[in-house]
């Protein structure tokens, strides 16, 4: 039953993705519109996801569980980056060809609006491993805004000022009242306009991203490259999964994390290194066709490797 759970809580995922390309492809959602919309969702509707199930949250209490999962996201995202680089070459993919965009996206595993509904599908909407996911990913964004910003752009220059954004914002601050006590003191009137507003930010960021994506598929030409395709996939899921399973085992002191580790050990890639490629100079083709195929693969490949891993380290659902 665990393959068919994992499924059913996959599926609705990819169907609001769906409806994002949709919305682009009839002309519901053009760039201006996408462009307030990711203000929208980093600046407010994210972070009051974050505030809602940071605060309070007792296994953020524990300051060596919140410091393994920082360093945890951050150096397997940096590793992830070398193995997807190193891979690249192998696989004789070119500068030319785009390897810098391709290590950056097939290093960057989908580590936010996919795992989100996943955690809540099988955990429940008050699980405590969301607050640990939120963490973990601030670990990812430091990687990725630093290190695979400078490998996609060559450039390094303000990679630490774009760390200064909603969802890092509102982690720090969620750990801070989280410690301190003072999420008590919020009042249940604020607490439920920040529930609510949380609420909103997953469906309204997967629709994004299937507007992102649709729109890169319509303004690029589009070539199949296999190279790109097959390396990538082997990255996310077969490499990488390998890597972080062996990590999860380590971490055995917090359930929360290890569960959260699992979960990311399944992801396909990211979709947002196809905006990064977009704006650094790198080459948004390669990036969505290896958002896109291991998206698609990863309605088979996800649910079978997340079970397996549960069975493996004996977790029920």
């Amino acid at each position: 039953m665990y393959f068919l759970d994992i499924l059913v809580a996959v599926i609705p995922v990819f169907l609001m993705i769906g409806l994002g390309c949709v919305t682009r492809v009839v002309g519901l959602l053009d760039d201006d519109a996408e462009k307030s919309i990711m203000n929208l969702v980093l600046w407010v509707l994210y972070p009051c996801f974050i505030l809602w199930k940071v605060p309070g949250n007792e296994s953020l209490q524990d300051a060596t569980v919140v410091g393994v999962a920082i360093a945890a996201g951050c150096l397997l995202t940096v590793l992830a980056f070398a193995v997807a680089w190193s891979s690249g070459w192998l696989a004789r993919i070119s500068s030319e060809d785009g390897r810098n965009t391709f290590a950056l996206s097939a290093g960057l595993q989908n580590y936010g609006f996919i795992p989100i509904p996943l955690v809540i599908a099988l955990f429940g909407d008050q699980a405590e491993e969301l607050g640990v996911l939120f963490v973990h990913n601030l670990g990812v964004e430091i990687a990725m805004w630093t290190i695979g910003l400078m490998i996609l752009s060559g450039n390094s220059k303000g990679s630490w000022r774009r760390l200064i954004n909603g969802p890092t914002i509102a982690i720090l601050t969620g750990l801070v009242l989280n410690f301190s006590g003072l999420y008590q003191l919020i009042p249940k009137v604020a607490n439920d306009a920040i529930s609510q507003l949380g609420n909103c930010s997953i469906p309204v960021s997967l629709i994004l991203v299937g507007a992102a994506l649709a729109g890169v598929v319509q303004r690029e030409k589009w070539q199949t490259k296999w190279n790109v395709i097959g390396t990538a996939m082997a990255v996310r899921f077969v490499i990488m999964p390998a890597v972080i399973l062996c990590v999860a085992a380590t971490v055995s002191f917090s359930p929360n994390l290890q569960r959260v580790l699992l979960i990311e050990a399944a992801m396909p890639a990211a979709a947002f290194p196809v905006v990064l490629a977009k704006h650094f100079g790198g080459k948004p083709g390669v990036a969505a066709q290896i958002v896109i195929s291991t998206s698609i693969a990863s309605l088979l490949l996800t649910p079978l490797l997340l079970s397996l891993a549960l069975k493996l380290f004996g977790i029920e659902i």
